[in-house]
Formats: C-alpha cells, sequence, structure tokens
C-alpha cells in the first residue's frame, strides 16, 4: 500500500492530467506542490542517516521510505516528467501556448526545483540525451540569472557533467565556468564567515558525542507535507549559515509515513548527565537563543543534526545550499587536467580546507560536498603534496565523527594514497599523527557506512607498503578490526542470516569482501618482506633495509622466494599468520574461496585470488599447512577439506580465470613442495591447535607434510595436476599454469606412493612429459617454459630415481632409464689373460717384440694370431639418446679413450683380484664435446650409485676428481659397460666377458622350450601342439585369432519409428533376446527366426541398463525420467513388477547369487534385499571422487564392493581404500580374476594398491568380460550426443590378461550398448544413427564371434540397409547364394554352443571345394543340437578356414 506522500501526490498528478491540457492551465501550483512533498520526504529520508555514496534509487535503499514510493509514482506518469524536462524548463514555454499577462521565470524556477528535487530517481545520462539546448539553456541561468534560479541551474548541471560524454562535449563552458565557479564560493563563504562574526552568541554544541549519547525527545521532530495536529508548536526557520533544515510545515509524530531511525537504541541514560560527557560541560543559555532551537538543553540532536547527517535546503536555497550544488558541479570537473590551474589560481584548496572544519562551518552535509571535491582533486600528485605541506591531513583528522563528512574523509584517505609521493611525505609527519590517521581509518572501518568501510578498507590497503603505516596498524590491534568488517558479514553467515538480505545488500558485502581480501593479501606480503629480509640478514647475506617512509614492493616471483626463503629455516612464531590463524581467518578466506562458486559479480576473480594468495603465504607455517588438510563448514555442501578447495580453484571450477588458478597452485605448491627437514633446532610439535607437545623437529616436519601429500591425493590432486599439465589455453598464460602444476607434482612425487602411481602412467610410460618440455606453447613465453623444463626433469628424476642431465633430456623415457639402471648394476668380469693378449698384441704392433716375447713368455700366452683389420670399436651408450642424427657425434675411439689425460674417476687396481669395497666398479662415461659444459648428475640417489657418463676435463679445483687416476682396469670396465649397454634388454648377472668379441645379451624368452612360444602362424600352433607344446600361450593366441573377427549374423529392427533401441541382452536360456527402447518397453525376440514375440512395458521413458538373474527368472531395469531416476526389479514369468527402487540411477545382481541387488544414487551405494527389497546396506564415502558415471559393483566373491572409486568391506560397512581419481568417467569394475580394478584407463592391484599400468584403449568405455575371460570388450558410453560420432562407432577387442589391443571393429553406426552370450559365441549390439530426438534407423545386430566377413555378408548389410524395416529372418541368407554355405557351417559349428540348429544349406550343386567342407563337418552335425556336454573345440572351428 501506497505511503500517505505517495497518494497525495498521485491525486496531483491525476488532477494534472485532466486539466493541462486546457487553456490558460497553469502548472506552477502542481509543480510547487510536488517539490514540497519531495522535499519533506527528502529530509526524512535523509535523517535515517543513509550511506552519502549510496546514489540507488530510494525504494532499493529503504523500500519502506516514503520518498521511494513518491517517486516511483512520479516516473510511472511519463507524460508528467516528458512535459516537466522538455517544456516546463523552457524559457518560452507560454508563448508556444500563446498565454500572456504570465512570467514564464517562475514557472522555469518551480520546474527546475522540482526536477533538482527528482534526482535521486532520475538517470541523468536520459534526462540530457540528445537535449543540448536544455544545457545551454541551463549554462546561461547559471551565469547570468537570479535566484533561485540560477543556483537550481547550478545543480542540474552539475548532475549533467557527471556524464563523461557530456562533460568532455562541452569543455569549452566548462573552462568557463569553473572559474566561475569557485570565484561565487568565495564571495559565499566570505559572506557567512562575517555573518558569524557579527552573531557571537551561538554557542557551539558539543561535538564529540556520538550516536549513542544524543536526547529521544527529537526522534520524532520530522516533517511532512501536511498540517501539524499539535496546537503551539512553530515552524523551525532556515539557518542561513548553517542551512540544513527545510522550511515546510511541521510533521505530527504520529504520522507512520515518515519513520525516523532510531538514533539512540544504545543510549542508556539520559544526556543531561553530564557525568560521562566527552565534551565540556554546556554552558548557560544565551540570553536570546536562535528561534530555530527548540530546546533549552545544549546536547539535544536539534543541535547535533546538522554536525552529523545535515541537510539541504532546496527553497529558498541558503547561502549553504549554493555552495554546496557549486561544488557538486566542481566535483567533477577536478579530475580534469587542463581545469587545475584555475584550482590553483582561484585558492580552491584554502576554500576546501575552510570548510573542513565542521566546528566552525555548523554543516556536515557542506563539508562533505567540498570533502568530495577535495577527493576529486587528489587525484593530481602536485594538489595532493600542496595538500599535505598547508596541513590537509590534520584538518582530516578534526572532522568529528560519527557524521556524514567524516565517510567523506574515507574517499580522501582512499585517493591520497594512491599517490606515493604525497604517501611518504604523510610518513614523514610527527608518529603522533600518523597514529591519529590509523586511528581515524580504523574508527571508519569499525562504525562507517559501508562506502566508508570500503574506502577505509582500499585505504589500508595501499598504505602496507610503508613500513611505518604497517607498525601503527599492528599496534592499534588493526588486523583484528580488519577481519571482524567480513567476519560479521550475513553473506558468511548462515543460510538463515543470509536469507534476510537483500540483494543489494548481498553485491555490497560481497564487495566488502573484495576489498578486505585484497588489503590481508598486501598486509601479509608487507611482513613477508620485513620477516624475508631479517632472516636473511640473521644468514649473513646483506640485505639492503628501506626507510620506513618509503614503499616497499615485491614481484610474485620475488614472493615465492621470500616464502621458501622462510620455509628453508626452522620456523618460530610469526605473530601476523598466527593472529590470523587464531582469529579463524585462514577458515574463512577458504569459506570465501568455496562460496565465491556461487557469486556472480565483476571482482569475483579478484576476491578469491587475493583470498588464496593469503593463505599461499601463511603456508609457510606448518600450522597453516595442517588447517588445510581439516574440514571447512560451507553451509550448503557437505563438510569439505581446505585442500579440496584449493584444488577446485586449481582446477578452474570456482573462477576461470588464469590468475585464480595461478593462485590456487601457488598454495599447493608451497604445501606439497615445503622442505621435509628443515634448519635449526626447533622442537615444536605443529597442531592446529597450537599445542606445544614436544618431539624433534624432523619427525613434526614429516608428520605435516605426509598429512598434507595424503590430503591431496585423496581429494584427487594428482588428476587435478595431471590434466593441467596438458592445458593448452588460454595461450598467454598455459606455459605458466604447467610449470607451476610440474613443479606441485614433482613436490608431491616424494611421496612413494605418488611415485609409483605416476611412473605408471602414459606421461612417463609414452614419454609424453618430452613432448611437453619440447617447445612452449606460445614462444614469447620461453622463460615459464624453461621453468616448467627444470620442474619436469626433477619429476622425472624422481619417479626414475636417476639423475638424467645428459643433454638429451628431451629424448629420454622411463625404459632407457631402466635400461641405464639395469646396465649401472651389472658387475664387469672378463679373462685377463686375454687382456694380457692384447697388451701383447699392442706392444708388437709399435715394434717393442723383445717386450711382447717377455710378456708372452711369462704370462704362458698362446702364440699370437695372424694381424687383422680390426672392427670398429662399439658406440658409445648414451641411454637418454637411443636415436641419433649421426654417428659421428655419438661415437668415440677407445685410442682417444685411453689418450685421454684428464678422465677422473673411482679405480680398482689392474692386478688386484681380491674382493673390493665397492662391489660394482665406477663407470668412464665418455662425453660429447658439446655437452661439456653441462654437470654431470649421479645417476642414483645415493652415494654408492655411479654415473653413466662423466665430462673430459675434471672441475677445476674439486679435490675429490684430481685425486683420482684412469687405469687400465677403468678403461677397459667402461669399455665393456658401452658394450652392455647396447644391448636391446640387457640383464644384471652376467658370464664373464669375452674380449675378442662384441658382447651381446640373450634376447628373452618364454619359460620352457623352444616350443613354448606361441607360433604367429595358426598352422605352426597346430603343428606344436600334436608335439605336446604346452597349451596356455597357444589358446591365448587362438582366443586373439577368434576375437579378431566378427560376422553379422541377424539384424532386428522395431516395427514402429516411434522408439529406438536403447539396450540388449541375451537371455539366460539363450534362446532369446530382450531389447530395451528408449518409449520404456522390452521387446522379446526369438534368436532363431528372429520375430518379435513379446513385448512389455515396464517404464515410461528411457531404460538405459537391465540385466536378467542367472535362472532367467528376475530382471533388473533402470530407466531415467525428468524428475528422477528409477529402478525396478520384474518378474519375467508373467512380466510383473516386484518392488521399484525410487531414485536409484544404476542397479545389478551380486556376483555369486542373485539374492542381493546393489543400486548407485550419486556417490552413494545401497544394498538391498532381492526377494523384500529391504535397504540392507548403505555405502558412503566421506570423501567423494564425483565421478561421471560412478555404478556400484561386487567383486567376484561377493565380499568386496566398489564405488565412487571406494572400496568397501560388505560385511563391516567400512572403508578398506580409496583409489586415487585419474579419470572423471568410470568408478571402476573388478576384473573376474579378483585380483585387480579396473577404472577408465587405470589397472589397481587389489593386493598392493598400486597402479600396474594405464591402457589408453580403455578410455571412456564400458568394460564387458565374456563368460570364458578371454576376450575383453570396450564399447563407448560417453553419451554426449555431440560427441558421439567422432568416439562410439566402434568396439573393441583386448586381452584380458595383458590387455593388449586385438582388435576395433568398426560397425559405422554409434553403438548404444553390447552383451555377450552365455558362452561368448555371439554378441548383440545396438546401432542406432542419427541425435537422440533425430533417430534416423535404430537396429540390434547379432554377430558370431571368430567368423571372418566374407563378400556375400557386405552384400547381405547393404540390402539390410535398404530395406531397413523388419526383423531379418536369417533363412533367407541361409537359402541364398551358394558362396556363403561354408561361412554358414562355421557359424552352425559355433551356434552348437549356444545349443541353436545348423540350419545347413539345402543346394546339391555344390563345388568340390564346398563338399570337402561338408565332409568336414558332417561328425559334428551328427550331435544333438541341444546337448551342452558336447565340447567343440577352438581348433576345430578353425580347420575350417585353413581348408
Amino acid at each position: 500500500m501506497d505511503s500517505a506522500p505517495a497518494q497525495e501526490v498521485t491525486e496531483l498528478l491525476k488532477q494534472w492530467e485532466e486539466q493541462h491540457l486546457t487553456p490558460n492551465y497553469d502548472p506552477i501550483p502542481t509543480l510547487t506542490r510536488i517539490a514540497e512533498i519531495i522535499e519533506a520526504e527528502t529530509e526524512n529520508f535523509m535523517k535515517k542517516d543513509p550511506d552519502p555514496f549510496d546514489e540507488r534509487h530510494p525504494s532499493r535503499t529503504d523500500p519502506e521510505c516514503a520518498l521511494g514510493h513518491a517517486l516511483k509514482v512520479m516516473f510511472k506518469k511519463d507524460s508528467f516528467m516528458t512535459k516537466l524536462v522538455n517544456d516546463y524548463v523552457r524559457d518560452t514555454y507560454y508563448s508556444r501556448q500563446n498565454i500572456t499577462g504570465r512570467d514564464v521565470h517562475k514557472l522555469n524556477v518551480a520546474a527546475c526545483r522540482l526536477t533538482l528535487d527528482l534526482m535521486p530517481g532520475l538517470e541523468m545520462s536520459v534526462v540530457f540525451q540528445d537535449n543540448d539546448a536544455l544545457i545551454h539553456r541551463l549554462v546561461g541561468w547559471a551565469t547570468s540569472s537570479t535566484e533561485p534560479l540560477q543556483c537550481y541551474a547550478t545543480g542540474l548541471l552539475a548532475a549533467a557533467m557527471e556524464v563523461q560524454e557530456i562533460a568532455t562535449n562541452f569543455r569549452d563552458i566548462n573552462a568557463m565556468l569553473v572559474p566561475l565557479m569557485l570565484r561565487r564560493l568565495h564571495v559565499l563563504r566570505n559572506k557567512n564567515q562575517e555573518e558569524k562574526q557579527s552573531n557571537q552568541n551561538t554557542t557551539p554544541p558539543s561535538q564529540t558525542r556520538h550516536f549513542a549519547r544524543f536526547d529521544k525527545k527529537r526522534q520524532c521532530d520530522v516533517k511532512c507535507n501536511g498540517p501539524s495536529d499539535k496546537p503551539g508548536k512553530k515552524d523551525r526557520e532556515k539557518d542561513s549559515g548553517g542551512g540544513g533544515d527545510v522550511d515546510m510545515e511541521p510533521l505530527s509524530p504520529a504520522d507512520p509515513s515518515t519513520p525516523v531511525k532510531n538514533c539512540n537504541s544504545n543510549a542508556s541514560s539520559p544526556l543531561h548527565c553530564g557525568s560521562g560527557m566527552m565534551s565540556p560541560p554546556p554552558r548557560p543559555p544565551p540570553l536570546a537563543p536562535p528561534p530555530s532551537h527548540e530546546t533549552e538543553s545544549n546536547s539535544s540532536w536539534a543541535e547535533m543534526e546538522t554536525y552529523v547527517i545535515g541537510n539541504i535546503q532546496i527553497h529558498p536555497p541558503t547561502d549553504a545550499t549554493k555552495q554546496m550544488l557549486i561544488l557538486r558541479y566542481l566535483t567533477p570537473m577536478g579530475e580534469y587536467q587542463e581545469f587545475l590551474s584555475h584550482v590553483f589560481a582561484q585558492n580552491a584548496l584554502g576554500l576546501i580546507l575552510g570548510y573542513l572544519n565542521v566546528r566552525e562551518s555548523r554543516d556536515s552535509r557542506l563539508a562533505f560536498e567540498a570533502l568530495k571535491y577535495l577527493a576529486a582533486l587528489l587525484c593530481h600528485k602536485k594538489f595532493s603534496i600542496d595538500f599535505i605541506h598547508m596541513g590537509g591531513l590534520q584538518k582530516f583528522l578534526e572532522v568529528p565523527r560519527p557524521s556524514v563528512a567524516a565517510t567523506g574523509v574515507s574517499i580522501c584517505l582512499y585517493y591520497l594514497a594512491y599517490c606515493e609521493d604525497a604517501m611518504e611525505r604523510v610518513c614523514l609527519l610527527p608518529r603522533a599523527t600518523l597514529a591519529d590517521l590509523v586511528k581515524y581509518a580504523l574508527w571508519l572501518l569499525e562504525c562507517s557506512h559501508d562506502s566508508g568501510r570500503c574506502h577505509a578498507t582500499m585505504f589500508f590497503g595501499l598504505s602496507f607498503q610503508f613500513r611505518v603505516i604497517l607498525e601503527e596498524f599492528d599496534n592499534q590491534d588493526g588486523l583484528r578490526k580488519l577481519y571482524n568488517v567480513i567476519s560479521t558479514l550475513p553473506i558468511l553467515g548462515s543460510d538463515e542470516e543470509e536469507s534476510r538480505v537483500s540483494e543489494d545488500e548481498t553485491c555490497a558485502a560481497r564487495q566488502i569482501v573484495r576489498h578486505v581480501c585484497v588489503a590481508l593479501r598486501r598486509y601479509l606480503e608487507a611482513h613477508l618482506r620485513v620477516r624475508a629480509a631479517a632472516v636473511a640478514r640473521a644468514q649473513g647475506d646483506s640485505v639492503p633495509e628501506p626507510p620506513p617512509y618509503k614503499a616497499s614492493k615485491s614481484s610474485p616471483e620475488e614472493i615465492q622466494e621470500q616464502i621458501e626463503l622462510l620455509q628453508s629455516v626452522a620456523w618460530s612464531r610469526w605473530a601476523p599468520v598466527d593472529e590470523l590463524v587464531e582469529l579463524g581467518g585462514i577458515s574463512l578466506l577458504l569459506q570465501v574461496v568455496g562460496l565465491a562458486y556461487e557469486w556472480n559479480f565483476n571482482g569475483r576473480s579478484e576476491t578469491v585470488r587475493s583470498a588464496l594468495d593469503v593463505v599461499s603465504v601463511c603456508c609457510v607455517a606448518p600450522r597453516v599447512q595442517l588447517l588445510l588438510t581439516e574440514k571447512v563448514d560451507m553451509r550448503d555442501a557437505d563438510m569439505t577439506t581446505g585442500v579440496n578447495i584449493v584444488l577446485g580453484a586449481a582446477d578452474g571450477e570456482i573462477s576461470p580465470e588464469p590468475e585464480v588458478q595461478k593462485a590456487a597452485l601457488n598454495v599447493l605448491v608451497n604445501c606439497v613442495c615445503a622442505p621435509v627437514h628443515r634448519a635449526g633446532t626447533s622442537t615444536t610439535r605443529f597442531s592446529i591447535s597450537g599445542s606445544s607437545k614436544k618431539k624433534t623437529a624432523l619427525k613434526s616436519y614429516e608428520d605435516v607434510i605426509q598429512k598434507v601429500w595424503e590430503s591431496v591425493r585423496s581429494n584427487n590432486g594428482i588428476m587435478v595436476l595431471l590434466s593441467l599439465m596438458m592445458v593448452k589455453q588460454p595461450i598467454t598464460d598455459a606455459d605458466r599454469l604447467r610449470g607451476l602444476a610440474c613443479r606441485a607434482l614433482a613436490g608431491l612425487a616424494r611421496c612413494a606412493t605418488v611415485r609409483q602411481i605416476i611412473s605408471k602412467l602414459p606421461l612417463f610410460t609414452t614419454s609424453q612429459i618430452q613432448v611437453l618440455m619440447r617447445d612452449p606453447i606460445l614462444q614469447e613465453k620461453r622463460q615459464e617454459h624453461v621453468m616448467f623444463q627444470k620442474y619436469a626433469l626433477e619429476l622425472l628424476e624422481r619417479v626414475s630415481g636417476k639423475s638424467k642431465h645428459m643433454g638429451a633430456e628431451f629424448e629420454t623415457s622411463l625404459a632407457n632409464i631402466h635400461r641405464a639402471n639395469v646396465v649401472a648394476q651389472t658387475r664387469i668380469h672378463y679373462n685377463e689373460r686375454q687382456l694380457l693378449q692384447l697388451v701383447a698384441a699392442h706392444l708388437a704392433a709399435r715394434g717393442l717384440s723383445e717386450s711382447a716375447a717377455t710378456l708372452q713368455r711369462e704370462a704362458a700366452l698362446p702364440a699370437p694370431a695372424p694381424a687383422q683389420l680390426a672392427p670398429p670399436p662399439p658406440p658409445v651408450y648414451t641411454p637418454a639418446a637411443p636415436t641419433t642424427p649421426t654417428a659421428a657425434t655419438h661415437r668415440v675411439s677407445v685410442a682417444r679413450a685411453n689418450s685421454t689425460s684428464s678422465l677422473a674417476r673411482d679405480h680398482h687396481d689392474l692386478f688386484n683380484n681380491s674382493v673390493e669395497e665397492n662391489p660394482v666398479p665406477q663407470v668412464i662415461k665418455l662425453r660429447k664435446v658439446q655437452n661439456q659444459c653441462m654437470t654431470p648428475g649421479a645417476l642414483g640417489g645415493s652415494e654408492h650409485r655411479r654415473s653413466l657418463q662423466k665430462q673430459l676435463s675434471a672441475a677445476a679445483g674439486d679435490p675429490a676428481l684430481t685425486a683420482h687416476r684412469v687405469t687400465l682396469h677403468s678403461i677397459i670396465t667402461e669399455y665393456l659397460y658401452n658394450q652392455h649397454a647396447t644391448c636391446k634388454n640387457p640383464v644384471v648377472t652376467c658370464p664373464q666377458f669375452n674380449l675378442f668379441e662384441p658382447h651381446k645379451c640373450p634376447d628373452p624368452r618364454g619359460a620352457g622350450s623352444v616350443l613354448a612360444a606361441p607360433a604367429p602362424n595358426v598352422c605352426a600352433r597346430l603343428l606344436r601342439r600334436e608335439l605336446g607344446a604346452p597349451c596356455a600361450a597357444t589358446r591365448r593366441a587362438d582366443t586373439k585369432l577368434a576375437h579378431s573377427h566378427f560376422a553379422a549374423a541377424r539384424t532386428l529392427r522395431l516395427q514402429d519409428d516411434d522408439a529406438y533401441f536403447t539396450h540388449t541382452i541375451f537371455h539366460p536360456t539363450q534362446q532369446q533376446l530382450l531389447a530395451a527402447t528408449s518409449s520404456g518397453d522390452i521387446r522379446i525376440f526369438n534368436l532363431f527366426s528372429g520375430a518379435e514375440e513379446n513385448t512389455y512395458q515396464v517404464h515410461e521413458s528411457y531404460i538405459y541398463h537391465m540385466q536378467a538373474s542367472r535362472d532367467g527368472l528376475l530382471l533388473l531395469a533402470s530407466a531415467t525420467t525428468t524428475w528422477r531416476p528409477l529402478s525396478a526389479l520384474w518378474n519375467m514369468k508373467e512380466f510383473e513388477q516386484m518392488f521399484q527402487l525410487d531414485n536409484e540411477e544404476y542397479v545389478e545382481f551380486s556376483k555369486m547369487s542373485d539374492d542381493r541387488i546393489i543400486g548407485t544414487k550419486g556417490e552413494t551405494a545401497t544394498i538391498f534385499d532381492t526377494r523384500t527389497g529391504r535397504e540392507l546396506l548403505t555405502l558412503a564415502p566421506s570423501i567423494s571422487n564425483q565421478y561421471a558415471k560412478n555404478r556400484a559393483t561386487f567383486n567376484p566373491t561377493d565380499e568386496l564392493v566398489l564405488s565412487d572409486g571406494v572400496l568397501w568391506d560388505v560385511n563391516s560397512g567400512k572403508e578398506i581404500h580409496k583409489f586415487d581419481k585419474l579419470n572423471q568417467t568410470h568408478s571402476g569394475v573388478f576384473h573376474p580374476n579378483s585380483l585387480e580394478v579396473i577404472s577408465n584407463t587405470e589397472v589397481w592391484d587389489l593386493r598392493t594398491f598400486h597402479l600396474l599400468r594405464t591402457v589408453p584403449t580403455l578410455d571412456k568405455s564400458e568394460v564387458i568380460f565374456n563368460p570364458t575371460v578371454s576376450a575383453l570388450y570396450a564399447v563407448c558410453s560417453d553419451q554426449d550426443s555431440e560427441e558421439r560420432s567422432q568416439f562410439d562407432t566402434s568396439f573393441k577387442t583386448l586381452d584380458p590378461f595383458d590387455y593388449s589391443s586385438i582388435a576395433t571393429i568398426d560397425v559405422k553406426r554409434n553403438i548404444y550398448a553390447l552383451s555377450v552370450n552365455r558362452w561368448g559365441t555371439q554378441i548383440s549390439v545396438v546401432e542406432n544413427m542419427g541425435d537422440f530426438d533425430q533417430m534416423q534407423e535404430s537396429a540390434v545386430k547379432i554377430y558370431d564371434v571368430g567368423r571372418k566377413r566374407d563378400h556375400d555378408d557386405d552384400a547381405e548389410e547393404e540390402e539390410d540397409e535398404e530395406m531397413a524395416g523388419g526383423s531379418e529372418n536369417d533363412d533367407n541368407s541361409d537359402s541364398g547364394s551358394g558362396d556363403d554355405e561354408a561361412s554358414n557351417l562355421l557359424r552352425n559349428a559355433v551356434m552348437e554352443l549356444a545349443g541353436g540348429s545348423s540350419g545347413e544349406s539345402s543346394h546339391d550343386d555344390d563345388r568340390p571345394r564346398r563338399r570337402r567342407r561338408q565332409r568336414r563337418r558332417r561328425p559334428t552335425d551328427g550331435g544333438s543340437s541341444d546337448s551342452d556336454d558336447e565340447d567343440v573345440r577352438l581348433d576345430d572351428i578353425i580347420q575350417f578356414e585353413l581348408d
């Protein structure tokens, strides 16, 4: 319901609408009355002390205020507003209307007055759009018209110039107006000064009282537009000096339409009890008190109102009103550099400083307007410096608080902090002045309006770089006050608190959170600089200390170096971090990061980034690292850990901005890369509560880092970091993101479990990391790419356990590193007599025949063989570079090795054959010339591991290297090592090396005789089987052959086109096929005739899964609807529903028996009793992996359950292990051998929970084993229609023993489902063409396993495609062309395993080749087709193909 003022405005507008078209209509009374109503309600609205910087519509600020209601009524009447703005402000209105005898000046005054009153609800850019004539008219009135039109025009010009486009277009006019308005200000101010000097009897009230001390007696003394019911009450008169009251009729205290904010709700005693006053005792009342004071009390709210809130009297305008409107015009002009000369010429600074003395001017609103103008001028460095020199800062601090002017001080502080030169001069002021400055700003943080708090927060954020401000901030408990600004916000409280907050208040609160997070980041970075400098000086570094009044900044790289420096020393208490932790700041900031996911405002990324930067700096404290592993209350969501929130930010879930991802990765780096052992003698055991239980520092740091690693693993940190290492967008930040992710993964790889997992990933097994290391994504980001290369090498070393600084790091791989490790562990043995023979031959070749003969005689050497050309020396082994561009650059002769005088290595005596201390001799590695400058790295991590390489010259000044000498033994050993390193499959235990023959390790063979390995040829396998070769390998080879060929045997289609097939399974009797459709029904087809036997409606929508019980009596079906998933159990005899399982997305039977059903709902698994449907057990993980397709399943023995990547014990209902999440799709299935779990591409060992291997072929695929576990089918289960044509037009077969790929069969249509019959001899595939909403063709095809496709099959398939209607009877193909009979005979042999008929051919004119096939087929034709005891051997089936 509208308020009384709004109703009166409605009546006035209604009268205007009825009369304004009549001749000689005078609109002045209507305009004047509406203006009086608006002005009265504006004054009442101002008394509620709204935020002066809040430019929203009053109804949004206070939905109950009468001013907002009245403005809404005004703006609903478009015709009146158009008339007001376009016609009533014209100086030719009456002449255009042919009205004579009226003064248009009065109409213009009334129109301008009302327009000025309506400004809080007007969009000025719309009012003045394409209305230059109006602006020129206002300029004329503002320069030469009489009052009050001149004052009103100035106010309207001020509103117009706030639109930047208008101010730019009227630059010349503004250049004329600015000095004119400044001169007017001087005149008006001088006039006020003279009046105040003549009136010295007025006693100013106390300026130090706060709202809580004001009298209650004036709370209802507000203005209204109606007459007063209270006789004897006088009208308040205007005060020309302080002006803040509107000269109107008073309001009845009982008027409910204009409530006044209760400004004295906390008062506990009347103010006339002067014992508690902070101001001097009141003076005696003057002999002639001014008429504006209605009470004899000197502490009444009537006196204090102008000092605290103030007002602007529009009619008649006072001198204060004129000055306020002029200042409003000058404020947008103050930011322009071209008008700055007028500011200095007209001494604007002196004017402003005069207005700041509120105790003298007695008008807080006037001081506020002056402060707004001052803030605009402080954008200029010269003005800011002059302001400081003239003592302006001290004037700031004298502005009383609380008051509107104090809120104006906040924006001036913010603008002042932007100028570093001015702030340096501020920091040179006396310490007492700085203390008052910080105290004033802290008061603004606690007691000001929202805008004042934002400005004060931004002031501190810009001032923390000055150490003197930082120290004073800490001395006055500033961190607690800054933290309290956001800790009390309702948007970070409970749901109930947030629900009571309006949308506008929510947006304002989010901006406050943003500014506080930025300020906290700069606060901690400033303390970090101080702390890091102190630590560096304590370590003996000469770090210059900047003066406390100078700004000190750090780049992101310097901040990271400072954090690493603090992490390298023993931890000791650090006041800023400790206090923030004690206040609960870390948890609150993590909560802000988590809640920002739902926030939508332009400062979200800066908020999250700043909060993460604060946590990153605080991570130098082990307490904070532990805090990240604990639970954080996220209100709506489940309890989650801080690490999970940080990982979500790093993955781009909270905000996709790269700066946010970098900040989150920095947090992870500082946690997982923290040193396990720190220097120092600290013995504090770290805990979140800060307890001081004694324990060695070594153990404490190790405990902390282990817990952090475990938390990152359990929250799927490996997957997030791996995905970030592959990121390519955005291109400008991808290199940096890769580098940070690689660094975090390298730090995490210090954990043995993580090393084992990632060593099996394609990143290392297929050398993907080397591909990433070669070139940056953006060539301009080579510096970031160098960082990525550095940490990629570090990661490679940790995963492999070997250092590989060999100049060819980009070609190395885990396989090469493993070979190098084997070679390095090999002990070299050789025949010394052969060595002596070589020496004797060398002496003889050099002409030293007597020495050679002596050596031959003493060593009893055989006679030397005739000289022949020596073979070239073997290549020098370089594990990191298996392929080289030229042979010359990688080969070096043994002669050169012998002639190199600078070789230095641990050696053994040539004639010392005893057991040495180091059983593995050191190895000499000859390095390429171009790589001599690189530093060699040890191949192993321990001191006894040796490198496969060495520099050609020892480092100068290294006593350890210069003490070594080269011996003949070391040279020969190196020569043999190099030969051994060229072996494809080196072994650790080698027989004695022969110096006369090149060494080569034997190729690996299977156990047993030469017949153990399966032959690649099926004929050879049959022959070996006859010779008694082991059958296991042969059977696997035969199975691979069989599962690499599939031939279509039958095609089933729907009779109607309204639905399409979605899933299919074989009936346990193997005589029928069950096919589900998108309309929710199940069709039953005869496997032999292809005819549709029955149709049952079991659901109302898309059925995406079915499973039949082993006895064929029960059927589970799962469907999805628009409102919920639904699963049900059906009796297959009558197809009656036994019970339904609401909200279960996927259900299946247990493996050993059908007495239990396991259902999946999100990340929760539930076990039900099959007979009763009763819920037996619910399994909800403590930390959810949130797989896209979680399908809970039993293991083959029904003792374990795998759901959402978590392994459960069914008997106890407890979690056993949580597998690391390395994909987003599948939670995993059990291998039938009960030893492995397959989760998308990862294969995990159930015994050790190690990652065994990764199988890229299984990516996003559903895994189906055939009944004999001899083959594995992989079908892409991605249900994204946009990507369906790219991924799932083919299915794959793999070997379930080693997961090697057997074949990929392309069906050229989208595969929706695949099932295998009981014996694995046939598969059924749902093949659809088209999208979900526009299906062009749908069919279920049955394929024979092991039968090759021939030309007749292709022809039949093309014919089926042309017909595309009904179900095809297989008899057509059997009785067709005679060329396909051989294929049918083979298929019938396979079908016998399923108990089907053989389907013999009816043709008698077969060629001899076909008769031979029939003769070979007859022995199997004689058997009963229904007997399951007859075992058809696979090799018998293959014989048909051989013939």
